[in-house]
């Protein structure tokens, strides 16, 4: 690689596949990556690769065998390459790849180079000095940077940065069915302080959800009643309006004092306990508006939301 980098003349895809080729290639410059392999790395298309390898043998500083046609290994040899003097003369003229300063003329070019710079066609257009009215607005900040925000956000001595980090790879890994926020990460933080309070140790509250593939943090022992701690509950009652309303009524909650049903599900699933009625309302709610998720998961948390939203202020 070292004897690759500082050779000129070639285009950028040319290069990136030279720097590819030096470095799988051993100390003698024998490498057999595959065509794909190579686009992979370079970001480029089987295509393009292909051109720049003929390109390469052209120049004879590759030199490629073929099996049925196809290529099976390559021989690098750097020290037999001789740059073509008809490439980017002005990069060779100048130095800077910038325009030939004012006091240079023609002839100068000529017997500095051999051959003269680019000219620019009759037709070009210069581009508008006017600023665009295309201009589109700034996109949002990656996922990726926002997950390495909410893993360094600052942790209470009582939450390990161990667990926290188990957590936060957990719930990236589901933030499509549960957006993974600002305020979600907070409220997660504040309830892993109010389970530590009560006796329950951060590691055994993120490993209990973790294995139950949960997006919510609750107390182990309430997780572990089947049901919601009601004996001879039907199965998947919450997947349906009517075991929605049995379940409301085995619990004491009356459908009609709610106006809507969706305040009725949110107070029987947390009636219930923690189980797969509160992650599915969480999936179904997190499908449909970022903020109603993170007031339900708040709710579900026992955080109050004014004061959820304070803090992540």
């Amino acid at each position: 690689m070292s004897a690759c980098w500082p050779l000129q003349g070639m285009s950028l895809a040319q290069k990136a596949v030279l720097i590819s080729l030096a470095d799988n290639a051993n100390d003698q410059g024998v490498c057999w990556p595959s065509i794909a392999t190579i686009g992979k790395r370079i970001c480029a298309s089987e295509r393009a690769v292909q051109n720049a390898i003929k390109w390469l043998e052209s120049a004879k500083i590759v030199t490629a065998n073929r099996t049925n046609g196809r290529h099976t290994s390559y021989l690098l040899t750097p020290a037999a390459y001789s740059p073509p003097q008809e490439m980017h003369p002005r990069t060779e003229c100048t130095g800077a790849g910038d325009a030939p300063t004012p006091a240079a003329d023609a002839s100068d070019l000529r017997s500095k180079c051999g051959t003269p710079p680019h000219q620019v066609p009759p037709n070009r257009k210069e581009p508008s000095k006017e600023p665009s009215l295309n201009r589109q607005p700034a996109r949002r900040a990656p996922r990726v940077a926002l997950h390495a925000e909410l893993l360094n956000i600052e942790l209470p001595a009582a939450i390990p940065f161990a667990v926290w980090d188990a957590w936060c790879e957990h719930r990236e890994a589901k933030s499509k069915d549960a957006p993974w926020t600002r305020p979600a990460a907070r409220v997660s933080i504040k309830k892993l302080e109010l389970l530590a309070a009560a006796g329950q140790s951060p590691e055994v509250t993120v490993d209990e959800a973790v294995l139950r593939g949960w997006t919510g943090l609750f107390p182990v022992k309430a997780a572990t009643q089947s049901a919601g701690g009601q004996a001879g509950a039907p199965a998947d009652w919450w997947k349906t309006e009517s075991g929605y309303v049995a379940r409301g009524a085995r619990l004491g909650i009356d459908r009609a004092k709610f106006q809507f049903f969706e305040q009725f599900k949110a107070k029987v699933c947390r009636a219930a306990g923690p189980g797969e009625w509160m992650e599915d309302l969480l999936r179904t709610v997190g499908r449909e508006s970022e903020e109603r998720y993170e007031a339900l998961y708040a709710y579900f948390n026992d955080i109050p939301r004014e004061k959820a939203q304070a803090e992540a202020a």
